[in-house]
């Protein structure tokens, strides 16, 4: 990227010099603004080994858009009238494993790198979200468990190129996906899948690849013409993969490592022995609450984030709801202020620049609201407890997979392969507690044990009242 102002930050250091050392699985924004930014500030200091090969294990249309540009892009945090534009270097190449398959495998099993980190989204690791265990009727793992050695599913990738990697060679995973325990239960269903078609290799990869648990924290969303437009405005040039996203960082890594690792800790990541804490609150705090505005913000035709936080109504639901309901289940780090934690997410819901898609966010809450939701629901019930506002968010979730159009009649475009299932139990009920009762029965996202018979009479009355009057009537009490 030639001929940019002065004022965006561009690599410089001798690319040419970079070492693969960190393959990527998941080439989105998220990754290129988020942990390819932390290497990017070692390579910076002169640590040459962490160049980045990154994978897309769907969407071919990222490489090939990357490779036009040299694997360059751009990365700007906004926040109202403040910005900051850098050019980030470490990305070395991207690949498309449908169609370069064999150089994806290679690069895993490849002595030099060390590490292979991955944003593939909750539903990229093929768990049962109800079991938490591998969930063998996913269409990729049934392919994969019959050619394991041309693997679709991400679990296949990484054990197909864990099985041509020498044994001498140390290997750490590292899981950035909004899961809890994520390196555990990568761990778990990776050893799953290995162990239906290689005992060897599970049993290797049980023992000698690493996989600490990881949090991640940075709200990025995708990109729209809008953003791009902007973003080539400030550059002045075209940048078709550049980012814009919110200033605020964060990432927390167990040190358990396999092998050499980037000291991403002095890039501004925290070490340590324990990230569990810092996880839940993330989970549950952050993640629970987006949930929360992106289902209310579709119901009530509120297209971002910011939109629905300036909405009395959504707005003040989603305050309620982090502050009084979700803050109460989170067990806080040692010295932490979760309350002050609290209100940055809330000033960081309200940046009006970042334009975050609450249809984005809506996306695939079979699979979100499993982890984001339920835990809390289930350990506050079983203590007997009630969580109104947590209630009446999931109300709202099975209200919009049920009409499938918002207050105001228009259609909503719903994004979450496993909502057909469960939208159909909705619909054939014969009234509000006959679906949540049959809602709730749904045992691929509820999972098979039952639920308190009072916490079912409240969310059917919950869905009536969203039925006759929508979010005004369940938001008026």
């Amino acid at each position: 990227m030639r001929g940019l102002p002065p004022s965006v930050a561009t690599p410089a250091y001798d690319r040419s010099r970079l070492v693969p050392g960190i393959v990527h699985l998941g080439l989105g924004a998220f990754h290129r603004a988020h942990q390819a930014l932390y290497t990017e500030t070692l390579i910076a200091h002169g640590d040459m080994r962490w160049g980045i090969l990154g994978v897309s294990l769907r969407d071919a249309g990222v490489p090939r858009m990357l490779a036009a540009q040299d694997h360059l892009y751009s990365v700007t945090e906004r926040h109202g009238e403040q910005a900051r534009t850098r050019v980030a270097g470490a990305l070395r190449g991207a690949l498309h494993a449908p169609s370069e398959l064999q150089a994806v495998l290679a690069a895993i099993a490849h002595p030099a790198v060390s590490i292979v980190t991955m944003t593939v989204t909750e539903k990229g690791y093929s768990q049962n979200p109800a079991s938490a265990e591998l969930d063998i009727d996913d269409p990729a793992i049934r392919h994969d468990l019959s050619a394991p050695n041309q693997p679709q599913s991400t679990l296949g990738v990484i054990a197909a190129g864990i099985r041509l990697r020498p044994a001498s060679a140390p290997l750490t995973l590292v899981c950035c996906d909004n899961m809890a325990s994520n390196g555990d239960t990568l761990r778990k269903l990776l050893v799953q899948y290995a162990s239906q078609v290689d005992v060897p290799l599970a049993n290797r990869i049980a023992s000698d690849v690493a996989m600490p648990n990881s949090m991640v924290d940075r709200i990025v969303p995708a990109a729209t013409p809008t953003s791009l437009d902007w973003a080539a405005r400030r550059l002045g040039v075209r940048d078709e993969a550049a980012v814009v996203c919110e200033p605020f960082t964060q990432w927390v890594i167990e040190d358990r490592f396999a092998g050499v690792r980037p000291a991403w800790e002095d890039a501004g990541a925290l070490l340590t022995s324990d990230v569990r804490p810092y996880q839940a609150m993330k989970l549950r705090l952050l993640n629970g609450t987006h949930s929360a505005i992106a289902y209310a913000g579709q119901l009530r035709g509120l297209d971002s984030v910011s939109d629905a936080m300036a909405d009395p109504l959504v707005g003040g639901f989603a305050r309620r709801l982090m502050l009084e309901d979700l803050r109460a289940t989170v067990a806080a780090p040692a010295g932490y202020d979760v309350l002050a934690y609290c209100h940055d997410l809330l000033a960081r819901f309200e940046n009006p620049t970042l334009g975050h898609r609450t249809r984005q966010i809506a996306m695939d809450g079979t699979q979100k609201v499993p982890v984001r939701w339920l835990p809390a629901l289930r350990e506050s019930l079983a203590q007997g407890i009630e969580r109104p506002l947590l209630e009446r968010a999931l109300a709202a979730w099975l209200h919009y997979l049920r009409s499938g159009v918002s207050d105001s009649g228009t259609a909503l475009v719903i994004g979450d392969a496993g909502a057909p299932a469960l939208a159909d139990r909705l619909r054939q009920a014969a009234n509000d507690t006959d679906a949540a009762k049959a809602a709730l029965a749904h045992a691929s996202v509820f999972g098979s044990d039952a639920w308190p018979s009072a916490f079912v009479e409240r969310l059917a009355s919950h869905l009536s009242k969203l039925r006759q009057g929508g979010m005004t009537l369940l938001l008026a009490g």
